[in-house]
């Protein structure tokens, strides 16, 4: 992971919007990325002249705008921490989706990867539970209230507390799939180095992932994810785990 001790929110959040504008055009200028902040052009200008000294862009005055790898790497970063932050705030908390939004974007900053890793797996244990999942769905943010509503959850029971129950075994992983067909991630396996790793590449729950190529002894797979291709070794394709009901031939 590339550390830039001296990278801001700010920048950060820069980096996070010429990812996001790649991903659904060949090239991101100036007024796009002004566009996609809200900020005034002139304000973009010396932002991407520090990132080009931080080696996270390629920028010169009238030219387009591209990442770097380095670059690359940290926007993935910030953006899966966004998503992560926004469908806990609204699918655990019950927080308004743009509020929920607002405060992802000032979180992603500061949260360490150890807690996110730790909060990728408490939202995979939830929607692996299909009494706390229909709850979310119809305001798990009831639970925290006092009264009836609080009471009647405190007697859910969730059937993957109880030995003999193995429903993840029916689960298919990434590696196994056919080129071209897409699947929604469940949950991640492996170590933990290795899940801290793919959830900074964007491969969160509920989120679609689609194999675009096998790989052999001597390349790795290809694989698109949050709309960005990605190479990826063996270990790590075999660690994403799908609902075998969410497969779909994309061709």
């Amino acid at each position: 992971m590339v550390m830039h001790n001296n990278l801001t929110g700010s920048l950060e959040d820069y980096l996070e919007a010429i990812l996001k504008i790649l991903g659904t055009s060949s090239v991101a200028r100036v007024r796009d990325i002004a566009d996609e902040l809200h900020v005034s052009p002139a304000s973009v200008t010396p932002a991407m002249k520090r990132l080009a000294e931080l080696g996270l862009v390629r920028y010169s005055k009238r030219n387009y705008i591209g990442l770097t790898g380095s670059g690359r790497e940290i926007a993935m970063r910030t953006a899966a921490r966004h998503s992560l932050l926004a469908r806990f705030l609204t699918d655990v908390l019950g927080s308004d989706a743009e509020q929920a939004d607002t405060d992802a974007c000032a979180m992603e900053h500061h949260i360490s990867e150890d807690s996110m890793e730790r909060l990728a797996a408490l939202l995979e244990f939830l929607y692996a539970c299909p009494e706390l999942e229909k709850l979310m769905k119809t305001g798990f943010a009831r639970c925290f209230d006092e009264g009836e509503n609080g009471s009647r959850c405190s007697k859910i029971v969730c059937p993957f507390l109880f030995e003999g129950r193995n429903d993840l075994a029916d689960l298919v992983s990434l590696a196994s799939l056919e080129p071209g067909h897409t699947g929604m991630i469940v949950r991640i396996a492996g170590d933990r180095a290795l899940r801290k790793s793919l959830i900074n590449k964007g491969f969160i729950h509920g989120t679609e992932v689609l194999l675009l190529r096998r790989g052999t002894e001597s390349l790795p797979y290809a694989v698109k994810v949050a709309g960005h291709e990605l190479d990826l070794p063996k270990d790590a394709v075999s660690a994403v785990l799908l609902n075998p009901r969410s497969i779909n031939d994309e061709t």
